[in-house]
């Protein structure tokens, strides 16, 4: 499940990248945001005025070891994923909702997602992450 995302956000994403890094998974989201799975961490980017990110863009990663969860809130068209990591406070968000404490694409652990194409795709990326999270935590 590899997909084209937004070149600003491919030039911070290839920045970020050691030589060794595998990338499994790379999703677009429904504004400016991607998700990306890597051998070692995941990756949520943002960039553009939707995100709050007007001139520059965020990177949100994390590696396996930190991962408390990682899920899907969707309704009848929209919705969003979430990653849930230790020390990070979870609280209800919405697609819709422009209070920037509430809006889904602004939350920096958060990709939106309109579709439920696009929900299914996260929601096989949840897979893989709760899958690489278990085995990280089995090998310690």
């Amino acid at each position: 499940m590899i997909e084209q995302i937004a070149d600003k956000l491919e030039r911070a994403l290839s920045a970020a990248f050691t030589p060794s890094e595998q990338v499994f998974i790379k999703l677009r989201g429904t504004f400016k945001e991607a998700l990306v799975c890597t051998s070692t961490r995941v990756i949520i980017l943002k960039a553009g005025w939707m995100t709050g990110q007007i001139f520059g863009t965020d990177m949100f990663q994390c590696p396996y070891a930190n991962v408390a969860g990682a899920q899907v809130n969707f309704h009848l068209v929209t919705g969003y994923f979430e990653l849930s990591t230790g020390g990070m406070q979870n609280a209800p968000k919405s697609f819709w909702n422009s209070d920037k404490n509430v809006n889904a694409a602004k939350a920096p652990n958060c990709v939106s997602i309109s579709g439920r194409e696009r929900a299914a795709k996260f929601k096989q990326a949840c897979a893989l992450i709760m899958g690489m999270a278990a085995q990280t935590y089995n090998r310690r």
